[in-house]
């Protein structure tokens, strides 16, 4: 055989064998090693025919699928989107320490700074009411005007400014604490920092739209129980903090560290939070629904206005059971401010675990509207059981149910209102929903004090938590209404 018979025939052989092995390895991944998005960890290097590049393939498990990585894009996007919820979290999470530190200490203090006025008992009943449920209704009244604002110049803008209004609310708080102030300048600057706090407190409705921005539909429930945990946990912090720093270090101590953490917070939501609404998607038309009942009339075709009731009801019973609370278990049990806050840490943290994880895992597959009605159930049988607890261990297995039900009501209710409305008006929805809440907490005490007002003094309180009970059965009746319908989002407006 010649040379270049030899070389022809070889030539003709190794050809031969990279056919062979093409067909073999048909189902090969070939792929730069360079542009690999898999770690080489998880793939297995084949056997090449002669004069071929190195080649891998993905390794086959019965078990996993490995791990594909992420492009830089889709880390950074990551990132961002945990920083987005964890800023939102902390916003709302000092708002509500603000909130919760008035719990245990604001009706004596307003009660002994009455007192030194010279006001009847009567009088004093009326006034602690009134201090509790200003907030609230300044809550009320801005929530829609916040949402709708957030919806046209974005979100960041309003939660900036919510937030140097609550360090200036807490400030007057804390300067009125102050013994050489007369009684009646005392009552203004809580009256003054009340209205203030409660205005920019409003602004948890444009971080619930902020959440609602950048979640997907099906996944708002279990990001709006972070807006559950940011309560569970305000009212584990807030009341201990009030509670137990105002009486061993003095009643400015509170007030101070939640001036302290606002400026914190301020700071960074301004370096860190980003918008979450571009231009291009702001709602320019709702400038025209000047009101709830507009926005009522706007939501007609959807489920949100049984929502907002269910809300609204069940927001009163559970403020009508917070305003009773203090002097219930300072007359029965002989709870002085330290333990009373630690009663409200129990709650909160038993809400904490819910809100802030299994939510997340259990609201899924159109289950929103079953657990909203179940903890609102249970709700109604806790408020009713709350009169007969004798001994304190009693108490807290009520109490235990109270919170189990409103951490399962609570972010359920806020997912369905938000699949209710679209990119351009979820800070309107949002709005709405917080604004009937705070309603719901305004109209609380004002309830509780009229009942108190008009029954004997062994049985205003049983009296009470009886009237609370009732509201949330109109609560779960409301959404036993919702159960039958399934939110419908609205076109956006044009």
């Amino acid at each position: 055989m010649s040379r270049g018979e030899g070389g022809s025939q070889n030539a003709k052989s190794c050809n031969g064998c990279k056919q062979k092995w093409k067909k073999k390895h048909e189902s090969a991944t070939h792929l730069p090693e360079s542009r690999l998005a898999i770690p080489k960890f998880y793939l297995r290097k084949i056997s090449s025919p002669p004069h071929s590049a190195t080649t891998y393939s993905l390794m086959s498990s019965p078990e996993s699928t490995p791990p594909v990585e992420l492009t830089p894009a889709e880390i950074a996007a990551k990132k961002l989107k945990h920083t987005q919820h964890l800023q939102i979290f902390i916003t709302v999470l000092i708002d509500l320490i603000g909130f919760g530190i008035m719990i245990p200490i604001i009706q004596p203090f307003v009660g002994d700074i009455a007192t030194r006025a010279g006001l009847s008992d009567n009088a004093n009943t009326v006034l602690q009411s009134f201090v509790m449920g200003v907030y609230s209704l300044m809550q009320f009244l801005f929530s829609p005007l916040f949402g709708r604002i957030s919806d046209r110049v974005g979100r960041r803008p309003v939660i900036i400014a919510s937030l140097i209004g609550s360090l200036l609310g807490y400030l007057i708080l804390a300067f009125a604490t102050k013994s050489s102030i007369p009684p009646v300048t005392a009552l203004v600057m809580i009256f003054l920092a009340r209205i203030t706090t409660g205005i920019c407190g409003a602004s948890v409705s444009t971080a619930q739209a902020y959440l609602g921005d950048i979640t997907a539909p099906e996944k708002r429930a279990g990001v709006m129980g972070m807006i559950g945990a940011a309560f569970g946990l305000g009212f584990v912090l807030g009341p201990l903090i009030g509670g137990v720093t105002g009486k061993h270090f003095g009643l400015h101590v509170p007030f101070l560290i939640a001036a302290s953490l606002t400026v914190y917070n301020l700071v960074q939501c301004y370096r860190k939070l980003p918008e979450s609404l571009p231009r291009e998607k702001r709602g320019l038309a709702t400038h025209n629904r000047t009101s709830l009942l507009a926005t009522l009339q706007h939501f007609r075709r959807t489920p949100l206005l049984m929502i907002l009731l269910a809300n609204f009801l069940t927001v009163t019973a559970f403020a009508m059971m917070t305003t009773s609370f203090v002097p219930f278990t300072t007359r029965h049990f002989g709870f002085d401010t330290d333990r009373i806050s630690y009663v409200f840490g129990y709650i909160g943290i038993i809400g904490i675990l819910i809100q802030g994880g299994l939510i997340r895992k259990i609201a899924k597959h159109g289950r929103e509207r079953k657990l909203a009605l179940g903890g609102i159930v249970a709700m109604t049988i806790a408020l009713t059981l709350m009169p007969t607890t004798t001994p304190w261990l009693s108490l807290l297995l009520v109490m235990a149910m109270l919170s189990v039900g409103n951490s399962f009501a609570t972010p359920t209710l806020n997912a369905l209102a938000s699949q209710c409305g679209t990119v351009q008006t979820q800070g309107e929805t949002m709005g709405a929903m917080t604004s009937a809440g705070s309603l719901g907490r305004c109209v609380g005490p004002l309830l509780t004090a009229a009942v108190m007002y008009a029954s004997s003094a062994e049985t205003k309180f049983s009296h009470s938590f009886f009237v609370s009970a009732g509201v949330m059965a109109l609560a779960a009746v409301a959404a036993l209404l919702v159960l039958g319908k399934r939110p419908k989002p609205q076109a956006s407006a044009s």
